[in-house]
């Protein structure tokens, strides 16, 4: 029987669903692999010209009305449902081929955005991550990213904000902020790049942290945003939600000026932007630098250690990477006196297709894509020894899991579902259930 010693060196953690098991895939490179650079992983802030993006929410935050995120829940326009073990609920069948139907709760959204191409889910994020009670005021909150698809538009991300105790949800679009060439404060949907015409940004994850929403920009670094300035488009005096087709401040009628949002009610718009100091990382879906610049493919927070990105990478002869970076007591990542923000820990990844990564008392949760829309996905956990992640466990999990995010009290891993006709947000236990359910134990790791 080996040891995890052993194990480091001789085995891949590269699990790959093949006749109905889990099996470890052989890579004795990868296993073998050195420690990735702390030095790699520097961020600064952008270059962009004046005004900064804060000064320039601030003048959105002279004319538009806002509201906070407790009033949001409380008037949520959309009903969800939650489901737990054997119920036939948001075709958990579909999701979760050939096996029981884990005892864990999930979160079931309309017919029209459980079945839409038009957007995709990719992160998620709780209360839990924000604050250390896990309370917003009276209310407990799981936020989920979307991105628009290509062939779907460019209207960028949405962020889903769920009422767990009611079930309602409500859709915000993220914006980016400017001035336009007549000095008005005005916003553009979230794209990559930002310009106004590249594609929606994939939002691959996101993490609560105080008043802050951290999105991840995979090759450019962080994107900030605020809790405190979701303004509400209805309300305002000149706010067009009726028009589905335009974004931000226009003059579309004759009778004014207008800010419009795609049909959304409401907008936060981005306050920070975080970028790799050596440069962008590679654009093409999938590959990694060994070294070097890093991707930022998702996010997640370990409260006791700090902000998490990871790398999502197809390359066969290397893992991506997963690094920790520091926050203050208020949320805010911490800048050194030269304005960066330095990683203060960084691991090797024991697989490739690692959807989602975070980690919580010592252990590492990784989520492993099982091949496009029809592959069982894999909840691993693992051990960091060296800067290198060992994989000590496998589980189930359901087609198309994303991003992860831990509740510690109620010991449970969240996670997304993103394909449509099989996307739901579910949890599992922070331990494995029986052999043969879904957040259950499926592997030998040899």
């Amino acid at each position: 029987m080996f040891t995890l010693r052993k194990l480091a060196a001789t085995m891949a953690a590269a699990l790959a669903m093949t006749a109905g098991t889990l099996t470890a895939l052989s890579s004795p490179a990868a296993a073998a692999s050195t420690a990735p650079k702390l030095s790699d992983f520097v961020l600064r802030p952008a270059s962009l010209p004046s005004p900064s993006l804060q000064e320039r929410v601030n003048r959105l935050d002279a004319v538009l009305p806002k509201l906070g995120v407790q009033n949001i829940l409380a008037q949520a326009n959309r009903t969800g449902a939650w489901a737990t073990g054997s119920s036939t609920a948001c075709n958990a069948a579909t999701a979760f081929p050939g096996k029981t139907v884990p005892p864990g709760r999930r979160f079931c959204w309309n017919s029209g955005d459980a079945t839409t191409g038009e957007w995709t889910p990719q992160g998620v994020t709780t209360v839990a991550d924000a604050q250390a009670d896990e309370l917003w005021g009276t209310k407990q909150a799981v936020l989920v990213s979307w991105y628009q698809p290509a062939d779907a538009g460019k209207k960028g991300v949405r962020i889903s904000f769920i009422d767990t105790a009611t079930n309602q949800y409500q859709h915000v679009l993220l914006v980016y902020p400017y001035i336009n060439s007549a000095g008005a404060p005005t916003y553009e949907a979230v794209t990559s790049p930002q310009s106004g015409d590249g594609g929606s940004l994939h939002a691959g994850g996101i993490v609560w942290s105080g008043n802050y929403l951290y999105v991840a920009d995979t090759t450019q670094g962080v994107r900030v945003f605020d809790m405190r300035y979701i303004f509400d488009i209805k309300s305002a005096a000149n706010g067009d939600v009726d028009t589905q087709s335009a974004v931000g401040y226009y003059d579309a009628y004759p009778d004014g000026q207008w800010y419009s949002s795609y049909g959304y009610r409401y907008v936060m718009p981005q306050v920070d932007w975080l970028v790799n100091d050596a440069g962008d990382a590679p654009k093409d879906t999938g590959v990694c630098n060994y070294d070097g610049i890093p991707k930022f493919s998702f996010l997640s927070v370990d409260r006791a250690n700090g902000l998490i990105s990871g790398e999502y990478c197809t390359n066969s002869t290397q893992y991506g990477r997963v690094a920790k970076w520091p926050l203050d007591s208020t949320g805010k990542l911490v800048r050194d006196s030269d304005g960066k923000v330095r990683a203060t820990a960084v691991n090797r990844l024991p697989a490739r297709y690692i959807q989602g990564a975070t980690s919580y008392n010592g252990t590492w949760y990784l989520s492993q894509t099982g091949g496009g829309d029809t592959g069982t996905a894999q909840l691993l956990e693992a051990g960091s020894s060296a800067g290198l992640l060992t994989v000590t466990k496998a589980r189930w999990a359901g087609i198309g899991s994303e991003d992860l995010s831990v509740w510690p009290s109620k010991k449970e891993v969240w996670t997304v579902t993103e394909h449509a006709g099989k996307r739901f947000v579910y949890t599992c236990p922070l331990t494995a259930t029986a052999t043969g359910t879904f957040c259950g134990a499926g592997a030998t790791v040899r």
